[in-house]
C-alpha cells in the first residue's frame, strides 16, 4: 500500500506542475492576442526584400524607408515606432536570401513586426528566421527558446497561431 502511495503521490504532482506552467502567462500570446482583438494598432517595422538592389528593407507601418541592410549584414539594431530590432541578413550555403529577427538588446517586452510580408509577435526572448526559398515560397522558423506568433488576416477575421518548429 506504502508503495502506490508515493506513485500517486508523484503523479499529482507532475499534474500540478503541468496546469501551474499551463497557467503561466504568455506576454507574447497576449501581445498577439491583443494585436488580434484591435487593442493594439501599431503594427511595428516592415521587413521587405528590394529584388532591385538586392537589399532588405527597413520601414515603418506608413512605409517609409528607414534603413537598409546588405546581404552579409549581422547583428544590426534598428529602432522602430519604439520597437527595437536585432537583424541579420544573409544567404545560406544553397544561395538562399534570409532574415534573422529578434528584439532588440533594450526590449524587455514582445515585438510586432512584419516580415517578408508576414506579422509576427516575438518574445523578448525569441528569434525568428525567415527564408526565402523562391519569389513564391517564404520558409519561417521560430528559435527553440522563447514564443513566436503570426497574425493571419484582418480585422474580424484576423487570428494569432502560435508559430511552432517545421512551419
Amino acid at each position: 500500500m506504502r508503495e502506490h502511495y508515493g506513485w500517486w503521490v508523484s503523479v499529482l504532482f507532475i499534474g500540478m506542475t503541468t496546469i501551474a506552467s499551463a497557467l503561466v502567462p504568455d506576454p507574447a500570446g497576449q501581445q498577439a492576442a491583443g494585436i488580434v482583438a484591435g487593442i493594439q494598432s501599431c503594427t511595428g517595422g516592415k521587413l521587405i526584400f528590394n529584388e532591385k538592389t538586392g537589399r532588405l528593407e527597413v520601414r515603418d507601418e506608413n512605409g517609409n524607408l528607414l534603413d537598409e541592410l546588405a546581404t552579409g549584414t549581422a547583428g544590426k539594431v534598428v529602432n522602430v515606432a519604439g520597437q527595437e530590432y536585432l537583424l541579420s541578413f544573409g544567404k545560406d550555403d544553397m544561395g538562399r536570401k534570409n532574415v534573422l529577427v529578434r528584439a532588440g538588446p533594450t526590449m524587455q517586452k514582445p515585438v510586432t513586426v512584419v516580415v517578408l510580408g508576414r506579422k509576427a509577435v516575438l518574445s523578448s526572448g525569441a528569434s525568428l528566421l525567415a527564408i526565402l526559398d523562391s519569389k513564391e515560397k517564404i520558409c519561417y522558423e521560430p528559435s527553440i527558446c522563447g514564443q513566436v506568433y503570426t497574425i493571419d488576416g484582418e480585422g474580424v477575421k484576423s487570428e494569432a497561431t502560435k508559430l511552432t518548429r517545421g512551419h
